[in-house]
């Protein structure tokens, strides 16, 4: 995980700086992620200091020097705390710290402040408009022939994610002591209907033991989470958001504990939720208020295992020989269950790429015992962040973005068809986002604020779904409320992201994707992180979907032009005599509105003028940065 210097720099506290007689303190602020230090050094000016006279201490835990912090007797730092470091024996000169951490999660850290005031007219001016064209519409033409079927989208692609980290569970879907689902919260997933929603994580899962989860709310034991570095009430579990899927209509993805977990706890965990009421575990279950097994299907075994932040950190091959006995035990409890596992993502078609040859060793290792290979991508990277950006270059690179995700699916596919012949695995991506940097001042690295040209982006990864519906039968976007967020709540109020929307347009989707012929205005996007350049990018993404009988059809029209309306000819071949029935559209003043609590609508969905259709074509004029849904349907 390469973390950018600027995001590094912004640890520390400018207003803390402390100058005495024998030295100065200072303070840096986690707003980042948990870390866990195994070594520090300072320099001053260029000069380094002794490690006796560095000095570290978190508000509430005793202070150490830098000489006994070591890899056998790290420092942890959690995020949203005060990290106080004292320098004795040493003067502030200019004032040029460096600064050198070794981190267990992310390697070797160094940057570099000034300790001084910050000058913040940089900062004021980093809000630019994207320059303004011409009003004239662009032109494109779609042609949606009804015997051309891609494939059978399956729903579960419209998947979501909750995890315990930070306000996502406590305070996001729950209240803050996890007694009761938040209403707000409710209401707002309820109107998605959510399919599929993966829990209880990401790297909580890693270090989870669902067993502290379950039984009398008062006799759960509070532990210490090792992923997130922080305490874990467990007043959230197994039971409480199996109740909270059920309130959604939402299919429960479940994902055991690889990395200090064993085969038999999540044998267990199996048995517990799917075994009949009259076996060991269902009568735990029936105790504890819930005589029916829930039947859940969706297994994941393990996540991200080969990060070395991750809880459990091994080689593909470790992993595979892990699996084995997880997925023989789990299978004994229930030999219907569909499992999950870890894969990653090929960034390139190079032989060599770590990820491609991950998937290898897995495929060739353990392909006898899995349903799904999964990857996770956040776009662009902490590789992609930037102090400042190009607005208008940077709207083209995250629009393009989604062509980089359909690529990796087609990397995978390739790979399992040539690895695991005969086996019906399919691709999996469990979590997926657009990750740019959080704003300035922002609590912590998951408060990223989105616009409505991300929307533009999520609208078009669900195209990207869509194109490649015979491949990716599972995904989930990451997260639901609050951390990198669909959903934002505080205390007392919640509201939709611009991203929550077409998941909430896209709920007319039918169930077989066509392939399409575009005729659109094109552009060309530049390489930022993990997104590649593109050229020859169409301003029109349009996905189409049909019923069995072929007289429904829903259109899903994204403009990705920033300023410009498109104007589009749409020829239907092949369908009876269609209407228009409903046409909705997302937009905003701009494609860098977003959504607040004082102004929660600024992006939103509303209604659009229907299509008039003449004969097998219609021509309608989508606005810029936009989505919209068209849904036709046969008379009678």
């Amino acid at each position: 995980m390469a973390i950018p210097e600027f995001i590094l720099r912004k640890l520390f506290v400018h207003e803390s700086l402390q100058v005495g007689e024998d030295g100065f303190s200072f303070a840096l602020h986690n707003t980042f992620a948990p870390g866990t230090i195994t070594g520090l050094a300072l320099k001053v000016g260029g000069q380094p200091v002794a490690p006796e006279g560095i000095v570290l201490q978190v508000e509430g835990e005793p202070p150490r020097d830098a000489r006994a912090i070591t890899p056998e007797a790290p420092f942890p730092l959690p995020v949203g705390v005060d990290l106080t470091i004292q320098v004795r024996g040493a003067g502030l000169g200019q004032g040029r710290l460096t600064l050198q951490a070794d981190t267990r999660e992310a390697g070797l850290l160094v940057f570099t402040v000034q300790a001084r005031k910050r000058d913040n007219s940089r900062q004021a001016q980093r809000r630019a408009h994207l320059p303004r064209f011409l009003r004239r519409s662009l032109r494109a033409e779609v042609e949606v022939d009804a015997e051309a079927v891609i494939g059978e989208v399956h729903p579960y692609v419209y998947g979501h994610f909750v995890e315990h980290l930070e306000r996502c569970v406590y305070g996001g879907v729950w209240t803050g002591d996890g007694s009761r689902l938040r209403e707000d919260t409710l209401a707002l997933v309820r109107a998605l209907r959510p399919p599929v929603i993966r829990y209880p994580g990401g790297n909580f899962a890693s270090g989870y033991h669902w067993e502290d989860g379950i039984g009398p709310r008062e006799q759960r034991p509070r532990r210490y989470d090792e992923a997130w570095q922080v305490g874990e009430s467990n007043q959230v579990g197994t039971d409480e958001f199996l109740a909270f899927c059920a309130e959604v209509g939402a299919d429960p993805f479940l994902v055991v504990n690889d990395g200090s977990g064993t085969p038999e706890e999540a044998t267990r965990w199996v048995a517990y939720c799917n075994n009949p009421p009259e076996t060991e575990q269902g009568r735990r279950r029936a105790a504890n208020g819930h005589p029916e097994p829930s039947t859940i299907r969706l297994w994941g075994v393990g996540n991200e295992v080969w990060g070395r932040w991750q809880i459990g950190h091994t080689d593909a091959a470790g992993y595979a020989a892990r699996l084995h006995p997880f997925v023989v035990a789990m299978r004994e409890a229930d030999p219907g269950i569909r499992i999950v596992a870890v894969g990653d993502g090929p960034l390139t078609d190079a032989p060599d790429d770590p990820a491609r040859q991950w998937n290898e060793t897995v495929l060739r290792e353990a392909g006898d015992l899995i349903d799904y290979l999964s990857f996770h991508i956040y776009q662009a990277g902490e590789e992609g962040w930037r102090e400042d950006y190009d607005l208008e270059a940077l709207h083209h690179t995250v629009c393009a973005a989604p062509l980089d995700m359909e690529a990796i699916i087609g990397r995978m596919a390739e790979q399992i068809k040539a690895l695991a012949p005969g086996r019906d695995i399919r691709v999996a991506l469990d979590e997926w986002n657009l990750w740019l940097p959080p704003p300035e001042g922002a609590e912590t690295m998951h408060r990223v604020i989105y616009t409505l040209r991300d929307a533009l982006y999520a609208a078009g990864v669900l195209n990207a779904f869509h194109r490649q519906c015979n491949e990716l039968t599972l995904a989930n976007l990451a997260q639901l409320v609050n951390v990198l967020p669909l959903i934002v709540t505080d205390e007392q109020r919640a509201y939709a992201t611009p991203i929550y929307y077409p998941f909430l347009l896209y709920r007319e989707m039918e169930r077989l994707s066509l392939r399409l012929r575009t005729d659109s205005p094109t552009f060309d996007s530049e390489g930022l992180g993990n997104i590649k350049p593109h050229r020859s990018v169409p301003y029109l993404d349009v996905t189409a979907t049909r019923d069995e009988t072929g007289r429904r059809l829903v259109l899903g029209m994204v403009n990705r032009h920033p300023d410009r309306t498109v104007r589009a000819t749409v020829v239907l071949r092949g369908f009876e005599p269609l209407q228009p029935v409903q046409a909705q559209v997302l937009s905003g003043p701009d494609p860098l509105a977003t959504n607040t609590f004082d102004a929660p609508e600024r992006v939103g969905v509303g209604e659009a003028p229907l299509p008039t259709i003449q004969g097998d074509r219609f021509v309608y004029r989508f606005p810029a940065s936009s989505v919209t849904v068209l849904v036709l349907a046969a008379g009678g």
